[in-house]
């Protein structure tokens, strides 16, 4: 059954704001957007799923051996419904130590990719992990980053493994999925366009109205509200505002020419492919 749906990103790039559009089209009252409940609130990596279809606490188990079972277990998942199953992940597309694809492609109906301008990534996350921008820079440009890890604890999630920026876009556009790339800042300024083209890849039936009011209230300044009155539970404790601005361009008045340069030699022939650079090297604006 091709039913799993790979909702992926670099770490803040708008996953969580697409998740929360898609779950308001899906739910039965869309107008009450509950951010603590999604519709579409899996999340590849969560240990609970992970333990209940591998028969085996995860605790007990290496990252890599974790690996080696994710794709039996989210076969296993796929053969619980015929519907769609959506899945959050900021894991680029891996190999594990057995040869096999972590995603398989035996379950999956395709991949919604969204990517965001990295100059605007290192600033969001940043302010988020409460990190300098130059040890952002480092991990995005390194891919030595691992979310979810710390010697002795067992959080919630399992290790996901992003890599570089430019690994982590390039893994899931070679996967061989049938992928639907969102730019974030096309969310921003081309809403309508770019989410009722989503809604047509994944073949979900809804009015134009029903687009709309979905974008509506998946709004960030509804999202910040509803953080500051109840709080994210998928918030990295310790992090900063999750739904901080949701704008494009911060790292204009937050990054220094030496940490611009940086990140575009690392991931200049990317940025250029997605139309976040010029052939000649000129950083492209976004209107917002």
């Amino acid at each position: 059954m091709k039913n799993l749906v790979w909702l992926t990103s670099y770490p803040r790039s708008g996953n969580t704001w697409f998740r929360v559009f898609l779950s308001g089209l899906l739910a039965d009252n869309h107008h009450k957007t509950d951010i603590n409940h999604l519709a579409t609130g899996l999340i590849a990596n969560s240990r609970i799923m992970f333990d209940e279809f591998a028969g085996i606490n995860s605790s007990d188990l290496t990252s890599a051996e974790i690996d080696n079972l994710k794709p039996a277990v989210y076969q296993l998942l796929s053969g619980e419904t015929h519907e769609y199953i959506y899945l959050k992940t900021h894991d680029k597309y891996l190999i594990n130590n057995s040869g096999n694809p972590v995603f398989p492609a035996s379950n999956t109906y395709g991949c919604v990719y969204i990517i965001r301008n990295p100059l605007d990534v290192a600033v969001s996350n940043a302010f988020y992990f409460k990190k300098s921008f130059d040890e952002v820079i480092e991990f995005m440009n390194k891919g030595n980053l691992i979310l979810n890890f710390r010697p002795g604890v067992f959080y919630p999630l399992l290790d996901e493994k992003p890599g570089n920026w430019s690994q982590h876009v390039t893994s899931w556009m070679n996967s061989g999925f049938k992928i639907h790339v969102i730019r974030y800042e096309d969310m921003l300024n081309h809403s309508f366009d770019t989410f009722r083209k989503a809604v047509e890849f994944l073949g979900l039936e809804a009015s134009d109205q029903k687009v709309l009011d979905s974008i509506s209230d998946s709004s960030i300044q509804k999202l910040k509200k509803l953080e500051e009155t109840g709080g994210f539970r998928e918030k990295l404790q310790g992090g900063g505002i999750f739904f901080r601005n949701g704008k494009s361009g911060s790292w204009k008045t937050n990054l220094t020419e030496n940490q611009i340069t940086k990140i575009i030699s690392e991931h200049g022939e990317v940025m250029k492919r997605f139309d976040y650079m010029t052939n000649d090297g000129k950083i492209i604006e976004q209107t917002k």
